[in-house]
């Protein structure tokens, strides 16, 4: 990582290390991740509009944390809560097709490196879903994250209902380790899940 670049030291409570006794620092460089048709960039305030507008889809609703009916106004709470917990390990890009800068869906991980690993996580506009958008996207932060932060290991889940991001992680390399039951709370919910994982050498 160049010295130039603009760096962001990120602090783990000696609580989240459990029990490690040592507390876990890693720098993330506010950058942007560039594939052959894909860039992720930072959020800004200014992709609020975009973001409100792709979560009134029903489906993101549903497998996703995003609230349903999205405002304008809790996008820009949304992505002003994402921008801060940069510093918890939570890195969030938006998603774009250059040469338009357009918002088109969120493509993030949560980093720990107490314990070498990450999880990755995302959602995309539906206009722009099944033209492997996604897959490029998933496989940028991944590769990112085991250059950036040696990572032993990245994993998702997926909603069990959810086929079309199964195939994702299936076709970035993530191998299907099984579903864990209930899971944790969606809203109202507590579904199962896929545990999905990748390697640096799978």
């Amino acid at each position: 990582m160049s010295p130039d670049d603009a760096q962001l030291v990120i602090k783990l409570r000696d609580e989240q290390a459990w029990g490690s006794g040592r507390l876990g620092v890693v720098a993330v460089a506010s950058t942007t991740i560039a594939g052959e048709r894909v860039l992720l960039r930072p959020f800004r305030v200014e992709d609020a509009v975009d973001v409100a507008e792709s979560c009134q889809d029903p489906d993101i609703s549903r497998f996703t944390m995003m609230p349903e009916a999205m405002s304008e106004a809790q996008a820009r709470e949304w992505i002003e809560q994402r921008l801060a917990r940069r510093e918890q390990g939570l890195i969030a890009f938006a998603i774009t097709l250059p040469p338009s800068d357009r918002c088109i869906g969120q493509m993030g991980i949560l980093l720990e490196p107490q314990f070498r690993r990450g999880e990755a996580f995302y959602w995309l506009d539906r206009q722009h879903r099944g033209q492997g958008i996604a897959s490029e996207a998933l496989n940028l932060i991944t590769d990112w994250a085991f250059s950036e932060h040696g990572l032993a290991r990245i994993h998702l889940v997926t909603h069990v209902a959810n086929p079309a991001s199964q195939r994702v992680a299936e076709h970035c390399g993530y191998l299907r380790e099984g579903v864990l039951r209930a899971w944790e709370p969606v809203k109202d919910n507590q579904p199962d899940v896929v545990m999905w994982s990748r390697l640096p050498g799978d």
